[in-house]
C-alpha cells in the first residue's frame, strides 16, 4: 500500500497543513498511524477522498454539506443539497448580470459623449436607481465541464482582494513550542493549561495569542509555536520561554475556515505593491526564530486568535487574522554582480552575487500538474511560435529566464507553475509585446546567486546555496532555474547557461 505523510499530501495537491486538519477533524478525511512513525501518513483511499473534495470546493460547497454529500447514498437528498447550491449561484448570477449591464449603459453613453464634459446626472436617474435593488457580491461563476475551465474560473474566485496593512505593537510572550507527532494540538493544549492556571485573562484582559507554523516554502511542517502575549514582568514557567517582540508592519488577511489559504495570495499582492515588500529579519522576536536549514528557510507568516477566549469552544466559530511581516519598500542601489571568492571550490559552481529591486516579468506560462512535464511545455512553445515571439521582442544580449515558482493558483490545482519569460527591461516594445496576451507577474526586491553550470547538466540547487552561506529566501516562491544568455531552450544552444536564486 502507497502511504503519503502529511506533508508530502500538502505539498502534491495544494492543501495546507491546517486545512488537512480540518477535514480530519470535520470527519471529511482519515489518516492512518504507521508502526514506528511520528506523523500522519494517508493511503489510497483517503487521496481520492480528497481529491473528491477539492473538486467539491472549487465547486463552491460548503465543508458542512461535502460531508452530507459524500457519507450520503440516497441521491434525491444529494440532489437537493447540489439544488440549494444552483439556487443560491441563479441569485449571484441574476445581480452580476443586472451589473453588468448596467456597467454596459454607462460605457455606452460614455462613448456617445465622448468629445464632452460628462456629469454623472447626465447618464440618467433610471440606471442610478435601478443600483439600489442590487444585491451585491463578489463572486462569479463561469459554466464549462472541463477540469480545465473549473480551475481557471477557481482562480478568478479565490484572487484576494480584502488585503490589510496592520502594525503589531512591541510585546512580551510566553512561548510554547512542540514538534514530531500532532505539534499543533499538543502547543495548544499547553497553552489552554497555561491560560488557566495563570489566570492570564484577569492579569491581562488585552492579551493577544499568536500562532506560527515552521515550516518551509514546500509547507513542510518542522513543528508549531504559539505565543501569547503577557506582562513584562511575568515570570513564565517551563516548558515556556519568555519572548520579546519589537513589533513591525505585517500584511493580514482574514482566514476564512473552511476557505481557501491566503498565504500565497498574499505573497502575490505584496510583490504586485508598488509601497511594501516582504520584511525576512527574523530577529523581530528575541531569542529570535532559528532559520530551518532546508529550502525556502522558515516562513515567518503568523495567524492571529482572534477570539482567543472562546477559541475552544464549539459554539463559536474560529477566526484568524494570516499575517506576514513587511516592510516599506524603497528601491535599494542595485549592484553588478559581484563573484564570490572560491565559489568552484565550495559549491562546484562559479557563483556571483548581486541585487535587485522590484521588477517584472512578461512571457508564456503553465502549471505543471496532472503528468505534464517541463520538456512538454518546451515543446509547445516551440511548435506554436511562442518561443520564437520572445524571441522576436528581446534585445540583443538579453537573456531568456526560465522562472519555476509557486503561487496561489499553482496551489490550488497541486502543482508548479513555470514560465518562460523575459524581464521587462529587456523587451523592446512591451506595449506591443502585451497584445500577445503574455503572464505578467512582478517579482519582490531580493539579493541573488547567480550559478554558472554546463548546458544540459541537470543539477539540484537546494543544497547548494548554504555551502555558501545563504539561505534561500523562499518568500520570493521561486528561482530563475534556467537562464539562457542566446535565447535557445532545450539542450542546444551555448555551452553555459545560469541560474538566479534569491536569497536572505
Amino acid at each position: 500500500m502507497n502511504l503519503q505523510t502529511i506533508s508530502q499530501v500538502s505539498r502534491v495537491h495544494g492543501v495546507s497543513l491546517r486545512m488537512l486538519r480540518y477535514y480530519e477533524k470535520e470527519g471529511l478525511l482519515e489518516s492512518k498511524r504507521k508502526a514506528d512513525y511520528a506523523y500522519r501518513v494517508y493511503d489510497e483511499m483517503a487521496i481520492n477522498r480528497l481529491r473528491q473534495i477539492i473538486i467539491l470546493r472549487k465547486l463552491r460547497v460548503p465543508v458542512k454539506q461535502i460531508k452530507a454529500i459524500l457519507e450520503n447514498q440516497d441521491a434525491s437528498a444529494v440532489i437537493e443539497l447540489f439544488q440549494q447550491n444552483i439556487n443560491e449561484l441563479d441569485d449571484e448570477l441574476t445581480a452580476l448580470s443586472t451589473i453588468k449591464k448596467i456597467l454596459q449603459q454607462f460605457v455606452d453613453e460614455l462613448r456617445e459623449r465622448a468629445s464632452i464634459v460628462i456629469h454623472l446626472d447626465a447618464l440618467g436617474d433610471s440606471m442610478l436607481s435601478s443600483l439600489d435593488t442590487l444585491s451585491f457580491t463578489k463572486h462569479q461563476i463561469k459554466e464549462s465541464l472541463t477540469m480545465d475551465a473549473l480551475d481557471k474560473a477557481s482562480d478568478v474566485l479565490n484572487k484576494l482582494t480584502d488585503v490589510r496593512i496592520v502594525y503589531l505593537p512591541p510585546m512580551t510572550f510566553a512561548s510554547i513550542f512542540c514538534n514530531k507527532e500532532n505539534p499543533e494540538e499538543k502547543a495548544w493544549q499547553a497553552m489552554q493549561n497555561f491560560l488557566q492556571q495563570s489566570n492570564m485573562p484577569k492579569i491581562k484582559p488585552d492579551l493577544r495569542c499568536f500562532m506560527l507554523g515552521h515550516s518551509n516554502a514546500t509547507g513542510q511542517s518542522f513543528g508549531h509555536e504559539i505565543l501569547l502575549s503577557i506582562p513584562e514582568d511575568f515570570v513564565v514557567p517551563a516548558p515556556f520561554v519568555k519572548k520579546t517582540f519589537r513589533g513591525g508592519m505585517y500584511v493580514a488577511h482574514f482566514i476564512v475556515q473552511d476557505g481557501i489559504e491566503p498565504f500565497l495570495g498574499m505573497q502575490d499582492w505584496v510583490n504586485e505593491s508598488e509601497n511594501y515588500q516582504y520584511d525576512c529579519d527574523l530577529t523581530r522576536f528575541h531569542p529570535p526564530i532559528k532559520e530551518i536549514d532546508s529550502f525556502g528557510g522558515i516562513q515567518p507568516g503568523l495567524e492571529e486568535v482572534l477570539n482567543i477566549y472562546n477559541f475552544q469552544n464549539p459554539r463559536f466559530k474560529r477566526q484568524m487574522d494570516a499575517l506576514f511581516p513587511i516592510k516599506e519598500y524603497t528601491p535599494a542601489k542595485e549592484t553588478a554582480p559581484v563573484e564570490i571568492p572560491d565559489s568552484q571550490e565550495k559549491c562546484g559552481y562559479k557563483a556571483s552575487l548581486i541585487t535587485r529591486n522590484k521588477f517584472k516579468i512578461m512571457g508564456f506560462t503553465k502549471i505543471i500538474s496532472g503528468g505534464v512535464t517541463p520538456q512538454q511545455f518546451e515543446e509547445e512553445l516551440t511548435n506554436d511560435g511562442r518561443l520564437a515571439i520572445l524571441n522576436k521582442f528581446r534585445k540583443n544580449g538579453a537573456p531568456l529566464l526560465c522562472f519555476g515558482s509557486y503561487d496561489m493558483d499553482s496551489s490550488i490545482r497541486g502543482g508548479w507553475r513555470v514560465t518562460y519569460c523575459l524581464a521587462q527591461p529587456d523587451i523592446t516594445d512591451s506595449q506591443v509585446f502585451l497584445q500577445h496576451a503574455p503572464y505578467v507577474r512582478t517579482i519582490d526586491a531580493s539579493k541573488w546567486l547567480i550559478f554558472e553550470y554546463p548546458r544540459g547538466h541537470e543539477w539540484d540547487g537546494h543544497d547548494t546555496c548554504p555551502k555558501l552561506g545563504f539561505t534561500w529566501n523562499g518568500l520570493i516562491s521561486g528561482s530563475f532555474h534556467q537562464v539562457f544568455p542566446d535565447g535557445k531552450i532545450g539542450r542546444t544552444g551555448s555551452d553555459t547557461v545560469f541560474c538566479w536564486y534569491p536569497v536572505k
